[in-house]
């Protein structure tokens, strides 16, 4: 562990978890654990639907909450998988920076969201360097 860790824990009042289905093996239990959560938090933690839920661990008490992200914000927000990243570096390739928003709403089966944004005047080149 690193000396300066529990300085860092303490000066953070409200933390956010992420679901984490590996929450509830030993060496990670012993990092949440670390934070001051209880066994009943790190099974929240461990159960928690990726990309939708999250626990928030405050002064004022604690919870698991979800962001209720809309399939456009998930789809832009929830980008992270390598299939995913695949798709936008070939849609950046093929498209450019211009179009790439509707492009990619578009291949994510948002064909409505993605036709709506065309409608709108495209940024010029120096905008977008």
């Amino acid at each position: 562990g690193s000396a300066i860790a529990p300085a860092i824990i303490e000066s953070c009042p409200q933390r956010i978890f992420l679901p984490n289905d590996r929450a509830v093996e030993p060496q990670a239990r012993t990092a949440y654990e670390r934070f001051g959560l209880s066994e009943r938090q790190i099974e929240l933690i461990a159960r928690a639907t990726p990309k939708r839920q999250y626990y928030l661990q405050s002064r004022r008490g604690n919870r698991l909450f979800e962001l209720g992200l809309g399939p456009i914000a998930l789809a832009l927000c929830g980008a992270s998988d390598p299939a995913t990243q695949t798709l936008i570096d070939r849609i950046l390739s093929e498209d450019g920076q211009g179009s790439f928003a509707s492009q990619f709403l578009i291949a994510r089966g948002l064909d409505w969201a993605g036709e709506l944004l065309k409608q709108f005047p495209q940024p010029d080149k120096e905008q977008l360097a």
